[in-house]
């Protein structure tokens, strides 16, 4: 039972194709859906300090605008989830598809001279633009998830081919069971959060029956699309890591090798000397 009038929503009506689980307005007049939207400082959390490593290990500054493109995803979820409008669900469903098409780009484009060059941009620009045009006139959200899951499907494919075929370098002991757990970690992000969305979208009366016999604090705990957000924010972080790393593995041009360093659930790449490459 939702303690603030309808009358009362600064946003006004619902105008979304989806409402989430979480009751509307609990909290406040302004936001929506509290903890589905604050969950989203995951991504800014976690964006900026893929930047700071990605700057501070001198990797190609284009990965500053995956990071960023990751951002731009969690503050439109962010919007969507504090409005429930539906102009604000395009910014949050859309950048899901454009940030993977980057990706697409960074897992095949590996070495620092581009192999398919332009082609692949322009497929990767048609997709979005077909996808966007698409999605705008089906209206359906099982239309985005399909497209959305085509896209992880061309990434996970490409990098486990990717990690698989890795140089027996000096290094290859070190850097291939870490590039591997990185990969297993990012598909574990996805797919647990993907399991808990679902139950959140099956169980949603059972869990409000709950939220609404205990106190606010432990109920927002069962906001299970919020830890949606925290499982994807990570899948996307390892996924960053990984591909910086194997990026870094195959430049010819690189002499640094780099130790990957963990901090709790976070990790990060530190150089801790020279190679050489044959």
């Amino acid at each position: 039972m939702n303690s603030i009038p309808q009358e009362d929503y600064y946003w006004g009506p619902v105008t979304s194709t989806i409402d989430w689980c979480e009751e509307n307005y609990s909290l406040s007049p302004y936001m929506a859906e509290v903890v589905n939207a604050t969950t989203n400082l995951s991504f800014a959390f976690l964006t900026l300090f893929g930047v700071y490593n990605t700057l501070r290990n001198n990797c190609r500054k284009s990965f500053v605008l995956a990071h960023l493109g990751i951002l731009f995803v969690g503050i439109g979820s962010w919007l969507f989830h504090m409005t429930l409008q539906y102009e604000w669900q395009l910014m949050d469903e859309l950048p899901m598809i454009y940030v993977s098409c980057i990706m697409t780009y960074f897992s095949i484009e590996l070495y620092s001279k581009p192999k398919f060059g332009w082609p692949l941009i322009g497929f990767l620009v048609g997709y979005s633009v077909f996808v966007t045009w698409s999605y705008l006139i089906i209206n359906d959200p099982v239309f985005h998830q399909v497209a959305y899951a085509f896209v992880i499907f061309i990434i996970v494919i490409r990098s486990l081919y990717t990690v698989l075929s890795l140089p027996r370098t000096a290094t290859y002991d070190y850097e291939y069971p870490r590039l591997l757990k990185l990969l297993k970690l990012a598909a574990a992000g996805f797919i647990i959060s993907f399991g808990v969305w679902n139950i959140d979208n099956q169980c949603c009366s059972y869990l409000r029956h709950f939220r609404s016999m205990v106190p606010y604090a432990l109920g927002a705990l069962t906001q299970l699309h919020g830890w949606w957000h925290i499982g994807t924010s990570l899948g996307c972080y390892y996924y960053s890591v990984y591909v910086e790393w194997v990026h870094m593995i195959l430049n010819e041009e690189n002499k640094q090798q780099f130790e990957l360093v963990w901090v709790g659930i976070i990790c990060y790449l530190r150089p801790i000397g020279k190679i050489h490459k044959h």
